[in-house]
């Protein structure tokens, strides 16, 4: 009788390690699918942000282009290449200004 109960008891010990291992099997899986697809999220991330770093860069080119270009315009204002009657020049350096404070 003893032998059957010790059987008995070692059919159930591994009827429960065979059950945690099989939950464990699962939550790896899930783990390997969640770590795929937070991979894939990071690789499309670093895409997103090159793709803002190019536009930041011509942002910036064109903003530069425009400052140059308002620097050369008050340059030629200042030399007389260009005259503008007052009336004219003040209502430009009021836009200019309402623009900045803005």
């Amino acid at each position: 009788m003893e032998g059957s109960s010790e059987i008995a008891r070692l059919e159930q010990f591994v009827d429960n390690l065979l059950g945690k291992y099989k939950k464990l099997k699962e939550q790896h899986h899930a783990l390997e699918v969640k770590l795929e697809e937070r991979d894939s999220e990071c690789e499309q991330l670093k895409a997103t942000i090159e793709e803002l770093r190019g536009e930041r860069s011509e942002v910036g080119g064109r903003v530069a282009a425009l400052l140059s270009r308002i620097e050369q315009w008050e340059l030629e204002q200042e030399s007389g290449a260009d005259p503008v009657s007052v009336e004219q020049e003040g209502l430009q350096t009021s836009l200019f200004q309402e623009e900045n404070t803005q």
